[in-house]
C-alpha cells in the first residue's frame, strides 16, 4: 500500500491535534475538584447520575482492541466467535438485578473493601491486601498491556512510528490525562470518547461496505475467496453443529460465563456504581451500560471484519504463513477514509484508547491507595497526602503496563489469559453475597489456585511439555476448554477450604446483613437474629426481569445483525420481540422500591 503516512494528511493531524487539547482541557478543568479527597479521586463524591456512569463503562470496554480483536475473530473464525463476549451479557445482566442495589448499599470505596465489610479477622485483611496487589498490579497490567498493544498496532501502521515511541508517546499522554481528571474527569470524557469511537466506526462501516459494493457483494465475495461452506460459516451467528467452532461456542455459551468472569459486577464496573447518587441510578446505570455494550456497538466491527476478510484473506502465503487479523481493520481504514476522516477516527481510537487506560489506572490506583497503603502502611494521613500517593501509585501501575505490552503478541491470548486467571471465581463471587458460609479462605483459595492452575494448564502443560495433547477430539489445555479442566479443580479447593476452616464470626455476618440486605434461603440462619429480615426480598423477586433483560438483548443483538446481512424478515422479528420485550422490563422496573441515600424512604419508579 505504499508509504504507510502517505495516507495521513494535514487536516488528519490537525483534528487528532484538536481531540488531545479538548481532553486536556477537560482533565483540567475537573482536576481541582479531583484532588480534593479520596472520594471525588476514586469515586466521584458518590454522586453520578446513570447515564453517565453507564456510558462510562460502556466507553471503558471500548478501547483500541476491541474493533481489532473483534473484527480479528470475525476474518479467522467468523462472527460466531464473538460469543466468547457475547455470553458475558448473561453475566453482566446478573450484576443488574442481584448485584447493583448491594454494591451501592455496601457502601465501600472500592470492591476490595468489601473483604473487610464481608468478612472481618486476620483472613479478611490479608484477602484485602492480597487482591489489591493481584488485581491492581497482576490482572490490571495485563488488560493494559493489551489495550497498549493494540495502540500501538494501530500507529504502526497508520502512522509509521514504532512501538516504542508510539507507547511513550499515547501512554504518556493518558497517564498526564488521568492524573488530573480523577474519576469525574474520566467519566465525563468517556461520553465525549465513546461518542466519538461510535461515530467513527459506523462511518467506517458504513465507506467500507459501500467501497466493496454492498453486503450482497461482502457475501459473493466470500463464497468466491473460501467457498460456500466456509463463507456460510464465517456469517454464521450461531454455528452449525460439526462446524471447526461449534465445541468452542457452546463452552463460551453454557459454561465460560458463570464460570469464569466477574459476575457480581466487580471491578471498575462496581467502581461506577459505588459512584452513583443512590441505588435506582447505580441499577440503571449497569442496565444502560449492558444495552449499549451488547446492542449498539458490535455490528460496525463485525461488517468492517466482513471486509477485511473479503479485501486481505485469511490464508496462508507461499511460505505458509497465515496474516495478523486483528490488522485487517486498520487496513480497511486506509483503503477507505478519506483525508480529515481518517484524522476523526484515528482519533476516535485515541479516545477509545484512553477511556479505558484512563479507568485501569484510577482504578488500579484506588486498590494500591485504599486497600493497602491505606490499610496496612498509613491509616490516619490527610487526604492530601493520600492524593500524593494516589499520583505515584497511576504512575506505578503505568510502568507496569506498559511493561507487560512489551512482552504481549495477540490481543486475543491476552483475553484468554485473564479469562483462565478467573476460571472458578465467578461461582465464588455470586455465592458470598447470597451465601452466609462462604469465608474468606474460600476467596483466597480459589484466587491462588485458579492462577496456579493456570500457569500449570494453559502455559506449562498447554504451551511447552504437551501442546497436541488432545482426548475424544477436544485439545484440553487450549482455550477454552482449559478452563472446563480448570473451573472444578478451582471449586474443588475453595470448597474444601471452606468448610476446612471457621466460619465468618456471627457477629460480623449480622453487621454485614444489617447493612446489605442481600434476603434469600443463604440467609435464613442469620435473618432469624434480625427483627424485621425475614421480610426481606430474596433474589428470586428479580429472576423474571432478568430472564426478560437477557431475552431482549440477545434479540436486539441477532435483530440487528440479521436486518444487515439477512434474511430481513427475521431482523424485524427479533426487533419487534425486544420491543414487546423492552416495554415488559420497563413495567417491571417501575414497580420497583429504591432506597434512599441514608436510608430513607423508598420511592416507587
Amino acid at each position: 500500500m505504499g508509504d504507510i503516512t502517505e495516507h495521513v494528511g494535514a487536516l488528519d493531524w490537525a483534528v487528532i491535534g484538536l481531540y488531545f487539547v479538548f481532553a486536556i482541557g477537560i482533565a483540567l478543568y475537573h482536576s481541582r475538584k479531583a484532588t480534593s479527597g479520596m472520594d471525588n479521586y476514586f469515586a466521584s463524591g458518590r454522586n453520578a447520575s446513570w447515564w453517565l456512569l453507564g456510558t462510562s463503562m460502556v466507553a471503558t470496554t471500548f478501547a483500541a482492541d476491541t474493533p481489532l480483536a473483534v473484527s480479528g475473530y470475525v476474518v479467522k473464525s467468523g462472527i460466531a466467535m464473538n460469543w466468547f463476549w457475547w455470553s458475558w451479557a448473561m453475566a453482566n445482566l446478573l450484576g443488574v438485578f442481584f448485584f447493583a442495589r448491594l454494591w451501592k448499599r455496601s457502601g465501600v470505596l472500592t470492591d476490595t473493601e468489601l473483604a473487610e465489610v464481608r468478612y472481618g479477622g486476620r483472613s479478611a485483611a490479608f484477602l484485602r491486601g492480597f487482591r489489591g496487589v493481584y488485581f491492581a498490579i497482576l490482572y490490571n497490567c495485563i488488560v493494559i498491556g493489551w489495550v497498549n498493544l493494540a495502540m500501538t498496532k494501530l500507529i504502526e501502521h497508520t502512522l509509521g512510528i514504532e512501538k516504542f515511541t508510539a507507547l511513550a508517546i499515547c501512554f504518556g499522554f493518558s497517564l498526564v490525562y488521568t492524573m488530573l481528571a480523577g474519576l469525574t474527569g474520566v467519566m465525563v470524557t468517556d461520553m465525549v470518547q465513546f461518542l466519538m469511537a461510535m461515530f467513527g466506526a459506523i462511518w467506517l462501516a458504513v465507506a467500507a461496505i459501500r467501497g466493496i459494493g454492498g453486503i450482497g457483494a461482502i457475501h459473493t465475495k466470500l463464497a468466491v475467496t473460501y467457498g460456500a461452506d466456509r463463507a456460510a460459516d464465517i456469517t454464521a451467528m450461531m454455528p452449525a453443529p460439526g462446524s471447526e467452532v461449534f465445541i468452542t461456542v457452546m463452552v463460551f455459551i453454557f459454561f465460560q460465563w458463570w464460570t469464569a468472569f466477574n459476575t457480581d459486577s466487580g471491578g471498575y464496573l462496581a467502581q461506577r456504581m459505588i459512584a452513583a447518587k443512590d441505588e435506582k441510578n447505580s441499577f440503571l446505570g449497569l442496565l444502560w451500560f449492558n444495552i449499549a455494550h451488547y446492542c449498539l456497538r458490535p455490528w460496525p466491527w463485525i461488517l468492517v471484519g466482513l471486509c477485511a476478510a473479503v479485501l486481505f484473506p485469511y490464508l496462508p502465503d507461499a511460505a505458509g504463513n497465515l496474516p495478523d487479523p486483528e490488522v485487517g481493520y486498520v487496513k480497511v481504514m486506509l483503503m477507505f477514509l478519506p483525508s480529515g476522516m481518517l484524522g476523526l477516527v484515528l482519533a476516535s481510537f485515541f479516545a477509545a484508547y484512553m477511556s479505558t487506560i484512563d479507568t485501569h489506572l484510577n482504578w488500579g490506583a484506588s486498590y494500591i491507595v485504599n486497600d493497602v497503603y491505606k490499610r496496612f502502611v498509613k491509616r490516619d494521613a490527610t487526604d492530601r497526602h493520600y492524593i500524593k500517593v494516589s499520583l505515584a501509585a497511576t504512575v506505578f501501575i503505568a510502568v507496569c503496563g506498559a511493561a507487560s505490552t512489551m512482552l504481549m503478541q495477540s490481543i486475543a491470548g491476552a483475553w484468554y489469559i485473564v479469562t483462565a486467571i478467573y476460571a472458578g471465581l465467578g461461582v465464588i463471587y455470586i455465592l458470598r453475597w447470597y451465601w452466609w458460609r462462604i469465608n474468606a479462605w474460600t476467596e483466597i483459595s480459589a484466587m491462588i489456585s485458579a492462577l496456579v492452575f493456570t500457569i500449570l494448564f494453559r502455559l506449562v502443560l498447554g504451551t511447552y511439555l504437551m501442546p497436541g495433547f488432545e482426548l475424544w477430539g477436544i485439545k484440553w489445555f487450549k482455550f477454552p476448554f482449559v478452563i472446563m479442566v480448570i473451573v472444578p479443580l478451582v471449586l474443588l479447593v475453595s470448597f474444601v477450604t471452606t468448610f476446612a476452616t471457621s466460619p465468618v464470626p456471627q457477629d460480623k455476618l449480622v453487621e454485614f446483613y444489617r447493612r446489605v440486605r442481600p434476603g434469600g434461603p443463604g440467609w435464613r440462619g442469620i435473618r432469624k437474629l434480625i427483627p424485621g429480615a425475614e421480610k426481606d426480598p430474596g433474589p428470586g423477586r428479580n429472576l423474571v426481569g432478568y430472564v426478560i433483560a437477557v431475552s431482549a438483548v440477545y434479540c436486539a443483538l441477532f435483530g440487528i445483525g440479521k436486518l444487515i446481512l439477512g434474511p430481513a424478515t427475521a431482523g424485524f422479528a427479533l426487533l419487534a420481540g425486544a420491543a414487546l420485550l423492552g416495554v415488559a422490563l420497563w413495567v417491571f422496573i417501575s414497580k420497583q422500591e429504591w432506597e434512599q441515600p441514608g436510608g430513607g424512604d423508598a420511592e416507587s419508579g
